[in-house]
Order: structure tokens, then sequence, then C-alpha cells
């Protein structure tokens, strides 16, 4: 008599998305930790389904169920070509680490460049990671309520990321004590707050106290610490304490693509370098598949002065993935920079077209009708009023609209902007210290304290 089953997941896509993870990941799952995945006799390699009773037994710690049909584990397909990006621009991932952000700025925005992709995907430890902690196990229906929330949060929508929040809620609410419930609870509001879908006044005290109380719950969970640092960092501006939440994190689980992901962000706005860029590589080696991380790998080198190996990544990745928005908005800062201006151009309307940005449109063509009429400068006139008049709007930010009067040689306007900017505790002005439009503005006094305000220390005027 054939055993009851449950909902039947037909591919790789399927079951990855049941998990909240990538295809890779689920695929070296089976290879690794015998997750129950079956193939259909005499088909290709490829043609795999499984069941999702059995997918929740194996992650309770139960054994796979056993079926005629399964075929031997083979290895593990070879990663698609996008996941060779960048590999000979980066600098060599350590030895020990040979095996692992969208209603936002677009052109000279530091942390909002960062912020597009900043919510990267967890993996399963590799073989060689610690002693395995004990698990603590829910009963199914919390189980189940949290294995949904994951899913959710993996869509990256607003209303995935909504009805995670609720699932997260109600597990939590069932379970007082179930901490990788609370975990994810403070990684949802992290997130919703990232791409604006709710006030970060709302969400990041929230995570906060989620944060906390599976620390209070596990102190050695690792996730929990890394998201108190993304907190710390963004909404507290605790830098110091938020690197120190950061590096327990990686203690605690070394094999934490998001963990370092996020830890090379963080470094990256304060002027540092080769440590961010250390912490993107092992994110890469531990999630090549990574759009987010591989952007962001371009955007590290773009500030440490690696302009072309910045550019020809982003260029590839817009090739391969022209619907992700953080390749043409990231280039169009590069180029801004570069004085490039009909490519700058290009790139900023097809970052307002992916993200259906009609203040930023509208800004594009100011800034092409001033190009034809009078070149670069003429650009950048245009391009600056009409930002102010999107600015009068509350359509654009005043620290876009500092970072064109800067390069216009407009100081005074452009810290008075900055100056609001900070009054209006703006998310961008988490960029102020490493903005290449703010270079001029060094030696001000006004600028300085601008810089130390947000809790960073002053960058050396250009030539000191």
């Amino acid at each position: 008599m054939t055993s009851k089953r449950d909902r039947r997941l037909r591919d790789w896509k399927e079951i990855a998305a049941f998990f909240g993870r990538d295809e890779r990941t689920v695929r070296r799952w089976e290879q690794q930790r015998g997750l129950p995945v079956h193939r259909i006799s005499g088909g290709a390699r490829n043609l795999v389904f499984a069941y999702t009773d059995e997918l929740e037994t194996w992650l309770r710690g139960g054994e796979p169920a056993a079926s005629d049909d399964v075929e031997p584990l083979a290895e593990e397909p070879a990663a698609p070509p996008l996941a060779t990006l960048a590999r000979t621009a980066a600098p060599p991932a350590p030895a020990r680490f040979s095996k692992w952000p969208q209603v936002l700025p677009l052109a000279f925005g530091a942390v909002g460049l960062v912020l597009l992709a900043i919510a990267g995907t967890l993996v399963m430890q590799h073989a060689d990671a610690p002693p395995a902690r004990v698990v603590y196990r829910p009963d199914s229906r919390v189980q189940d309520l949290y294995l949904d929330a994951v899913y959710h949060l993996g869509t990256r929508q607003a209303d995935g990321f909504t009805h995670a929040i609720q699932l997260l809620t109600e597990a939590t609410t069932l379970d007082p004590n179930y901490a990788d419930a609370y975990v994810k609870l403070a990684e949802a509001y992290n997130t919703i707050s990232q791409f604006t879908l709710m006030p970060a006044n709302e969400a990041y005290p929230r995570a906060v106290a989620a944060a906390e109380r599976a620390i209070a719950l596990d102190p050695d969970n690792a996730g929990a610490h890394a998201a108190l640092a993304f907190t710390t960092f963004y909404w507290a501006k605790d830098f110091p304490r938020s690197r120190e939440l950061f590096e327990r994190a990686i203690r605690l689980d070394p094999n934490a693509a998001q963990t370092h992901h996020w830890y090379a962000l963080t470094l990256m706005v304060t002027g540092e370098t080769a440590i961010p860029l250390a912490e993107i590589g092992k994110a890469q080696a531990l999630n090549p598949e990574s759009r987010a991380i591989i952007a962001n790998k371009a955007l590290i080198l773009f500030y440490a002065g690696r302009v072309d190996d910045a550019v020809m990544i982003l260029q590839q990745l817009a090739k391969a993935e022209p619907n992700l928005r953080s390749p043409p908005e990231y280039l169009a800062t590069i180029y801004l920079d570069q004085v490039r201006f009909t490519d700058f151009l290009r790139e900023y309307r097809r970052a307002a077209d992916i993200a259906s940005n009609s203040a930023r449109l509208a800004i594009a063509d100011a800034a092409e009708k001033g190009l034809r009429e009078d070149g670069g400068e003429g650009l950048l006139s245009a391009m600056y009023a009409e930002q102010i008049r999107q600015y009068e709007r509350n359509l654009e930010p005043a620290y876009k609209v500092a970072g064109t009067a800067a390069m216009l040689g407009r100081d005074d306007e452009a810290i008075r902007y900055l100056e609001e900017a900070m009054r209006r505790k703006e998310d961008d002005m988490l960029g102020i210290r490493i903005e290449p439009a703010f270079k001029g503005l060094r030696s001000y006094a006004r600028y300085r304290a601008i810089v130390e305000h947000e809790g960073f220390r002053p960058a050396p005027p250009v030539g000191a």
C-alpha cells in the first residue's frame, strides 16, 4: 500500500524555492547531506522531483525515505558562466575559503547603491565547518510556518515580505523559544526597511528586538548576531559595535555568505578597501552565483580605485541580467565620476526605466537636453535644476542634489543640501565619506563637521 504523500515538487527550481535558497545550494545538500530528491527512472539527470513531507522530515533531522526510483548521487553540475564573472579582476580568496536594496537612488550615492543588493542568501555549512550545534526543534505546525516564511522572504516582493512577517510573528507567538524564527523575523524587518516598504523608524527597532530575543535564547546563534550587526550599522550608526557583532557572527559561522557580504559593504562606506575586498571575495567564494554579491564586488572595486575592473564586471552582469537594476545604477555612478556623460545618460535612463521612476526619467530628459545644447556643463546644470524641482516635490533626496552641486563647483550649495540631508536623516548620508563628488569639499570645516556628525573620521583633503 502506497503511503500518503504531501505536495510534489517537480524540479530543482521548485525544491530551491521551498527552502528559499538557490538551486546550487540544494543540489549540494543532496550530495553532502542526503537531501531526499528523487529522479525519474531512465530519465535525464536533471529530471528530479521531491515531496514536501520528506523535505520537512529531513530538515528536522529525520532520514529521507527510501525509494526504488532514486539513482546514485552524481557529481554536482558546473556553475553557469555568470559564476565566473570577475574572478580575474578579484584578489584571490584566502586558501581556507577555497570552497563560497528597490526604491533606491540612482547615481553618486554609495549607500543607496549598496542597498540594492544587500539582502543576500544564506548557505548551509560546508563539510569542513565547525561541529554542528544542537538544533532546536519546534513542533511541526511552527516548523511549517517558519518554512513558509523563509520561502516568502526569498521572493523579495512586497507581499512576500509582509506575508513572511505575519507567518514569523505567528510562529514566535506559538513558540516563543524558537530562536531561528526570531532571526528570520529580524532579517525580514531589516530587508523590508531597505526596500522602503516600511519606515525605518518602525522596521529597525523591531529588527533589534527580534535579534536580541534570538541571542537571549541562543547566545551562539550566528544569524542573530549578523542581523543585529546590520541594524546597529544602518540604524544606530554605532560602527565599532557593528564591527564587533559582524566579527562574532563570522567566528560562529565562517561559511555564511550573507554575513561576509553585509560586512564588506559596511566596511566599504567607512573608507576601508583591503578588508572589504577580502570579505566580498569570501562571500563570492561561498555563493558564486549571487548576482548581488557580484554587483557589489564591482562597487567595492570602484571605491578601491579599480575602475576598469569594476566596469568590466558590471558590463558583463548587465548583459547577462538585463532586468537587474544594480548594474546600470552602478555604471551610471562610475561613468558620471569619469565624466563619460553619454555613457552615464544611457545607464541612468536604463536604471530609471527598470525602476519605473518617473522623477528620474524627468531628470534624464533634462540632462540629455542639456548635453545636446551645452555639453557636459549643460548636462550637469540641467540635471541640477530638474533635481531641485523633484526635491521640492519630495521625489529626490537632498543628498543627490548636493552631489550635482559639488560637481558644478557650487560648494556652498552642496554643503547646504548636505546639511539638509543630515537634518532629514537620509539613508544616503552613510556614503558621505567615500563619495567621489565630495572630494573637493574636504577642506571645508562645515563639510568635515557633517562627516563627523555621521560617525565617520573625515578623509584628508585632496592633495594633503
